[in-house]
């Protein structure tokens, strides 16, 4: 094993790179995300602290109610290293009953609403749970669940306005929302239950005490539980606080990236509530709203996918997009590379700034992110937070070298582990240089500034007659095609060249029927070198998209595979 070290440890190359005010180490308080929580009240406890649909919550009401449902969780058997699995849409029940079982010692095991009954209740026993909260308009798919494990219903007119409850109540008369069982326990029930006292608020060791599970992976197959603990994600989102220059009480958020995903959890509500923010929420992504919101309540912190943005920029006309210039003052985007292109239309029309990210669940989510102030470089993922340590690994080799492999992060917001996985944690950790790396899968390589960037996925390299090709840089030459609204590449196993290339493309509205699929071929081959152009086209109405819309390749090439006969 090697144990060079491409640069100083103690004075990494990225730091001179930082934004004047921003330190290379951070002193992170030892405190429970509750007490986080408790802190934020105790500072703006009359402030709004979140809006559902024309209701709004103070602090101080927030917390009354995550102590009452802590109480109520605690009558209900959940106890000290419990697990109380959450199965809700961005609604304040969410916010409360998370924090509330963090707060008598319990782990909040965020999964995700897609998955079928049966990947429910196959994680439900894997991870132990105690009880599970389930949102009402889940029950028609997920209502088995009821018969085998003690559950809380949430329904999505307990908060809201006069206006919001009649819509949502109507939904139910007509059937497009399932009725929750007479018999079934009731949030709202939760809230009589009392209230927990300061005597009971549970406090421990941060570094060691697991907060909450998170889950990786897609709608198949099983996924990882991730193991994040209070210190994980206090650090990371005091990071981003400090990053992004906010200061306390004066921001207004957007809630609509789900909450069970990483980016959502930390980068949203932990952030918001460490901020004493205002958080509005949105509980699916409609354009139409978004925009309005925005307008509405001047939101100036914009979390969103990159097919948010290019949903917006379809859907929208310029003249539309403008009503929102200069509201926002920072655009976050994260879970998926953004189109260089994307970003400077964006940019060009609604002068917000659009800040690109990089994280995992495994690191509570952010690793690195390109300055506020300072030079941006568009394509890149930016500088690592402080605190934070990123370099290249060797793929397969347990050590670190220059120029392009696998990026390893080692930091505080780095994960315990995988749950119950003892095999799939010795491979995604190893010890170099008096630092332990966690191997993010990612393939990239950091420039003589310290700005990193990613190729690739490890596992989405293609494979062409020996040459590696990397998707992301033929999809950012395609999304330059004035035609292509949407584009994703793969590898289709081929006997003579390994794995042929292959192009999924969306058109904008207006080309449908004006171009071809010899057109967008030729277009590409003029512009990528002949390993990298793409040879198979596929017109598509729209891609397969992840909660967060992550564009999904992994359902793609396993299209492509069950049409080969090889799965």
């Amino acid at each position: 094993m090697s144990n060079t070290t491409p640069f100083d440890f103690g004075n990494p190359p990225w730091v001179k790179s930082y934004d004047p005010g921003v330190p290379a180490r951070v002193e992170v308080p030892d405190i429970m995300l509750h007490e986080m929580l408790i802190e934020t009240v105790r500072k703006h406890g009359d402030k709004p602290a979140v809006t559902f649909y024309g209701e709004t919550l103070s602090y101080r009401q927030l917390l009354d109610h995550t102590m009452r449902v802590a109480a109520g969780l605690k009558k209900e058997g959940v106890n000290e290293d419990g697990c109380v699995a959450i199965l809700l849409a961005n609604t304040i029940q969410f916010i409360t009953v998370s924090y509330a079982a963090m707060m008598i010692g319990a782990r909040a095991c965020l999964l995700n609403p897609l998955w079928s009954m049966v990947q429910v209740d196959d994680t439900l026993h894997w991870i132990k749970a105690d009880l599970v909260v389930v949102q009402d308009a889940l029950l028609d798919r997920l209502g088995g669940v009821l018969d085998k494990w003690p559950a809380i219903v949430s329904s999505l007119d307990e908060y809201g306005s006069l206006s919001w409850k009649t819509k949502v109540r109507i939904g139910r008369l007509m059937g497009k929302l399932p009725k929750p069982p007479r018999k079934a326990k009731r949030y709202r029930d939760l809230l009589k239950m009392g209230k927990i006292g300061e005597a009971e608020i549970y406090r421990g060791d941060p570094s060691d005490k697991v907060a909450a599970l998170l889950f990786t992976g897609g709608t198949t197959g099983k996924p990882k539980a991730v193991m994040l603990t209070h210190k994980n994600i206090i650090s990371n989102i005091l990071y981003q606080k400090i990053w992004f220059h906010r200061e306390e009480g004066k921001d207004r958020v957007l809630g609509l990236l789900p909450f069970f995903h990483a980016y959502g959890f930390g980068s949203i509500l932990g952030l918001t509530l460490m901020l004493g923010a205002h958080m509005i929420l949105q509980v699916r992504y409609d354009p139409r709203e978004f925009l309005e919101l925005i307008a509405k309540y001047r939101i100036t912190l914009v979390p969103a996918a990159p097919t948010i943005y290019l949903n917006l920029l379809k859907v929208f006309t310029r003249e539309q997009l403008e009503k929102i210039r200069d509201i926002p003052e920072i655009c976050f985007s994260g879970a998926a590379p953004l189109p260089v292109e994307v970003m400077k239309k964006w940019e060009e029309i609604t002068e917000c700034p659009i800040v690109e990210g990089y994280g995992l669940t495994e690191t509570s989510p952010v690793v690195a992110a390109n300055p506020v102030k300072g030079k941006k470089k568009p394509g890149s993922i930016g500088l690592p937070m402080p605190n934070t340590l990123v370099a290249i690994a060797d793929p397969v080799e347990p050590k670190l070298i220059d120029g392009t492999g696998e990026l390893v992060v080692s930091g505080l917001q780095v994960m315990k582990g995988y749950y119950n996985m003892p095999d799939e944690n010795r491979r995604a950790f190893f010890e170099c240089c008096g630092y332990k790396w966690f191997r993010t899968g990612d393939i990239g390589y950091m420039d003589e500034e310290g700005y990193f960037y990613i190729v690739d996925r490890k596992k989405d390299v293609i494979k062409y007659k020996g040459h590696s090709v990397f998707p992301r840089t033929i999809e950012e030459v395609l999304y330059k095609h004035p035609c292509i609204a949407e584009a994703a590449v793969i590898g289709v196993p081929d006997p003579e060249v390994g794995e042929n290339i292959k192009a999924f493309i969306v058109l904008r509205d207006e080309c449908k029927g004006m171009v071809s699929e010899e057109d967008i071929k030729a277009w590409a081959k003029e512009r990528l070198g002949l390993h990298e152009y793409p040879r198979l086209i596929e017109f598509r109405e729209e891609l397969p998209k992840s909660r967060v819309g992550k564009i999904l390749r992994r359902v793609l090439r396993e299209e492509e595979l069950r049409k080969l006969g090889k799965t």
